[in-house]
């Protein structure tokens, strides 16, 4: 059964750029290293600029943990500054 998670990121002002440099060099990382990983994509908001959301799809349960300390995942982690809020993590499967 795949596992689907979206994580909704609000950004400070001015940290749009910023922030969609990293996290989009990141999630093509990730995509390319993390094995199991079937989609992982960053979307912006057409009604805030500031705000953006994550959508992932892995295989397994056990792709998605491995994911949570892959070294591509340690690159996401450098949006952190940048947020304006706590992101919301929501998880799916199917």
């Amino acid at each position: 059964m795949s596992k689907r998670l979206t994580i909704q990121f609000k950004v400070q002002p001015g940290k749009s750029a910023e922030f969609e440099q990293i996290a989009g060099a990141a999630a093509a990382r990730v995509r390319a290293e993390d094995a199991g990983c079937e989609a992982y994509a960053i979307y912006k908001s057409l009604d805030d600029e500031s705000e953006y959301v994550l959508v992932e799809s892995w295989e397994t349960q056990e792709a998605l943990t491995a994911h949570g300390t892959s070294p591509a995942i340690a690159d996401m982690q450098k949006i952190g500054p940048l947020l304006a809020a706590r992101p919301r993590r929501h998880a799916y499967e199917d």
